[in-house]
């Protein structure tokens, strides 16, 4: 695994970090299933054993696949939602959490049973739309991302500027309103209420 501090930006934090869901492997698994069973029945039939050397060609496809899988991360900080992939180049798609305006997810059949799904986040920024394929647990995933995005929103008014006095009693009702929704735990909202409360 790559170190986790080289996706960050100073002051950033990972909340989640995942990769797609090992289904997207099941095709290069079936393949080289069927391909061991055929070859394996030419080699006694034939009495050619070499014949099982063909096995090599899925099995390095399956290898490949999986190694691209590895490179392909989807990352939740506490400031954005990061898409990164790529072996020798490397595509890396970012969305500010206060950009987030949607999150949504497609789950068929086959994503309910094994819990994955193609998720996709609509910004505002010029990236526009990002889609998250096989996603696992997507629920989980879109949670995270709703949860830190409120919370970026409202806990932290530092990073778009210090809240001025006449501010501060609106974001601590804010702050309120996401403890009883149970997006943050009365002590989350106790040490937050206190810093803001400072500033006045």
């Amino acid at each position: 695994m790559r170190n986790r501090s080289q996706y960050l930006i100073p002051g950033e934090s990972i909340i989640l970090q995942s990769r797609p869901h090992f289904i997207v492997l099941f095709p290069s698994i079936l393949i080289n299933v069927l391909s061991l069973t055929v070859l394996a029945w030419a080699a006694v039939a034939l009495k050619a054993h070499w014949i099982l050397l063909f096995c090599l060609l899925p099995l390095f496809h399956l290898l490949w696949k999986a190694f691209l899988r590895s490179r392909r991360v989807y990352i939740i900080t506490d400031r954005r939602v990061v898409k990164q992939e790529g072996f020798l180049a490397i595509t890396s798609v970012d969305a500010s959490l206060d950009m987030i305006n949607n999150l949504y997810y497609e789950q068929g059949l086959l994503g309910r049973i094994f819990r994955f799904a193609d998720v996709t986040l609509e910004s505002a920024s010029q990236q526009g739309t990002i889609r998250l394929p096989s996603v696992p647990d997507p629920q989980r995933f879109k949670n995270t991302v709703l949860h830190q995005r409120d919370l970026y929103r409202v806990l932290d008014p530092s990073r778009r500027g210090a809240p001025s006095g006449e501010s501060i009693p609106k974001l601590i009702e804010e702050l309120a309103s996401l403890r009883d929704r149970g997006i943050i735990s009365a002590a989350e909202f106790e040490e937050k209420k206190g810093k803001l409360l400072a500033q006045l």
